[in-house]
């Protein structure tokens, strides 16, 4: 509603990469035993990775003088990357 997944496009892809690995560790400690804390902090460098991205990604697009997160610089409105959330 807000637009923030629009804001910090990154966001999404890194919170999805943070399910896949932890459903990866999830699967790997049926064998091993893996530290609750390495678990959590791979979920969240992941995240932090993503937002990270995102805002470098913004500080560049306005550094350009482009729109409001438009694909190639075009001056284009922010429905045009809408992300479907």
């Amino acid at each position: 509603r807000q637009g923030t997944l629009d804001d910090y496009v990154y966001l999404e892809h890194g919170a999805h990469y943070a399910i896949g690995a932890l459903s990866v560790i999830l699967l790997v400690t049926i064998q091993y035993e893996i530290n609750e804390i390495i678990t959590g902090l791979i979920g969240v460098v992941l995240i932090g990775l993503s937002f990270w991205s995102s805002l470098r990604r913004n500080k560049a697009i306005a550094a350009s003088g482009g729109g409001h997160g438009d694909i190639g610089g075009s001056a284009g409105s922010k429905a045009e990357v809408r992300s479907g959330v």
